[in-house]
C-alpha cells in the first residue's frame, strides 16, 4: 500500500474505544499528531535502548515485543495483533525502551507521540482509566508468559501463545480464525516450526483447533486457555 492510498490516522483511531471516549479537543489532538506507518515482516518498529518516542498501536498485521542477546538468543514477551496497543509503560516513564518491537508480518502501525500520550494521560480521565487497565492486564500477561516459558512443555506453550491473542481487553479484535502461520507461532514461542507443527496437530486431535493453510480456527477457547496449566 502506498502512502497516498493509506487511510487517515483519524479514521483508524475511530475504531478504538479509548479514542471514542475522549473529549472532542483531545480527539483532535490525537488525530492531528498520530502517525501511520507501514512495516514489512522482520522490520524493527522500535529498538531496545532507544528513547521511547511513541505509544504503538497495531492497525493491521502482527508484531512482537522481544529481546535478543548478541549471540542470537531471544526471549519474546508478547505478540500484539491488530487492535492491540503496547509500550505505554516506557512512554509514561520516558525511559529508553527495554525491548525490541518487531513486525512478525507486514503490519500497519499507529504511533502516538510521547508528548501527546502524556498530555492525554494528564488531562483525560477516560484515557487515564484505559491506560491503568492496559498496564494491569499487560502485567498479568507478562507474568503468565514467564511462567509458561519456564514451566510448560512445548505443546502447552503453543496453546498458551494462541490463547493469549484472545485477551478481550488487550486484543478486542481477535476473531475465531487466526491468520497465523506455524513460522509466526514459532516466532512467538521460540520453538522451531517442526515443533510447532507437532503441537498444533496434537491440539487439533484434542478438538481445540482446526488447521488450515496459514490459518487456525479456535474451536474450544476455554480448553485451550487451560491446556497444560492444571499441574502448575
Amino acid at each position: 500500500m502506498t502512502e497516498a492510498s493509506m487511510p487517515s490516522s483519524e479514521s483508524l483511531l475511530a475504531g478504538h474505544a479509548w479514542y471514542n471516549a475522549l473529549a472532542q479537543e483531545h480527539q483532535a489532538l490525537a488525530a492531528r499528531e498520530t502517525l501511520l506507518q507501514a512495516f514489512t515482516a522482520g522490520a524493527f518498529i522500535a529498538r531496545r535502548g532507544e528513547p521511547s518516542r511513541y505509544w504503538i498501536g497495531v492497525d493491521a498485521g502482527l508484531i512482537k515485543l522481544a529481546v535478543y542477546t548478541p549471540d542470537g538468543r531471544g526471549c519474546t514477551f508478547s505478540g500484539v495483533p491488530a487492535g492491540g496497543w503496547c509500550g505505554e509503560g516506557s512512554v509514561i516513564k520516558r525511559d529508553d525502551r527495554r525491548y525490541d518491537v518487531i513486525a512478525i508480518r507486514d503490519s500497519r502501525v499507529l504511533l502516538v507521540p510521547e508528548p501527546v500520550f502524556n498530555t492525554l494521560l494528564a488531562q483525560s480521565l477516560p484515557f487515564a482509566s484505559f491506560v491503568v487497565q492496559q498496564l494491569n492486564e499487560r502485567m498479568g500477561q507478562f507474568i503468565a508468559t514467564v511462567q509458561n516459558d519456564r514451566l510448560l512443555g512445548a505443546d502447552a506453550r503453543v496453546a498458551q501463545a494462541i490463547a493469549q491473542l484472545f485477551h478481550p481487553n488487550l486484543y478486542p479484535r481477535t476473531s475465531a480464525v487466526l491468520e497465523l502461520s506455524q513460522e509466526e507461532i514459532g516466532l512467538l514461542t521460540g520453538l522451531s516450526r517442526q515443533r510447532v507443527n507437532q503441537a498444533l496437530r496434537r491440539l487439533a486431535d484434542a478438538g481445540m483447533v482446526n488447521l488450515s493453510y496459514q490459518s487456525i480456527r479456535v474451536t474450544d477457547l476455554p480448553r485451550l486457555r487451560h491446556f497444560g496449566l492444571s499441574d502448575l
